[in-house]
């Protein structure tokens, strides 16, 4: 089974991808947020007003519709709800028209814009783990990176919200498990342009293998050096105490000490008026 953290989330440095479709519910349909109209309604609410495990039908006959809704479904479903998605997509997995229709979701959503929905979708097409799925997530790592856009702090946006979504989708490869495809996810490791591609490609391969000395070793020639330190990430799992993980980021800060934040500098404890003064005072010229 697949690691149950169904959403995005952050972890030293990278974006944690993994094969999630629960992103949070979302407004009942009568107060949706907008731009213009963020919803004031509370998620415990939101979750209240829904009917739990009755995710749509996956239907061949009318894939692009039942998909879209399904989609839809999983983006506003709770942690509780997986194994109603996993028993659904096992079934659609046998199905090439709903594969199709689910590679045509994830590139409208990416067409559109809706980064979230685009990323619930890769996901549910890897949790299919499906041959001809894998081989539409490899060409989908494999799409050029953009290079014009937004530039925020000297970040181009729209290739991190696109190297994201290839982040997603190699999770997936690598969720399969299969040698071919592994091959992939070992190039990706050490090659792919962004790392955050990169660092996901070294942690689902781990995660694949049990994070065993033996998947290290096999791993690690493909790795940059510069970047072996992503081979020791540590990942909470399932049942483990804050205590216990704690111990484990201990030792990798320890290991690696250069992913530390700094040490905040001191506050001058002297007040204001003591202070020496050290702006200029020489006045403007008019």
């Amino acid at each position: 089974m697949q690691r149950n953290k169904w959403r995005v989330f952050s972890r030293t440095g990278t974006i944690v991808v993994t094969l999630g479709l629960m992103s949070g519910s979302v407004a009942v349909a009568q107060d949706k947020p907008t731009s213009e109209k963020p919803s004031n309604v509370p998620p415990s609410r939101v979750i209240e007003g829904r009917v739990l495990h009755s995710p749509p039908k996956l239907d061949a006959a009318d894939a692009r519709k039942s998909v879209n809704a399904f989609i839809t479904w999983a983006g506003e479903s709770i942690v509780e709800e997986q194994n109603d998605a996993r028993r659904a997509l096992v079934s659609a997995a046998k199905s090439p028209d709903l594969i199709k229709a689910f590679m045509e979701e994830i590139l409208a959503a990416q067409e559109s814009g809706d980064t979230s929905r685009a990323l619930v979708g890769l996901g549910l097409l890897g949790e299919m783990r499906t041959y001809d799925g894998t081989k539409f997530l490899v060409e989908f790592v494999r799409k050029p990176l953009p290079t014009k856009g937004t530039v925020i702090e000297g970040e181009l946006q729209e290739e991190a919200q696109q190297a994201r979504l290839q982040a997603k989708a190699i999770a997936g490869v690598a969720y399969l498990r299969d040698p071919e495809f592994d091959r992939e996810v070992t190039y990706q490791a050490g090659n792919h342009p962004s790392v955050i591609v990169r660092a996901e490609a070294i942690s689902a391969f781990l995660w694949n293998r049990g994070d065993t000395l033996e998947a290290r070793k096999e791993l690690e020639p493909f790795v940059r050096k510069e970047e072996r330190l992503f081979l020791d990430r540590v990942r909470r799992v399932s049942g483990e105490g804050a205590e216990a993980f704690n111990l484990k980021l201990t030792a990798y800060l320890k290991a690696h000490p250069e992913v530390q934040a700094p040490k905040p500098e001191p506050k001058d404890p002297r007040p204001p008026e003591e202070k020496p003064n050290t702006f200029d005072v020489t006045p403007p010229k008019f």
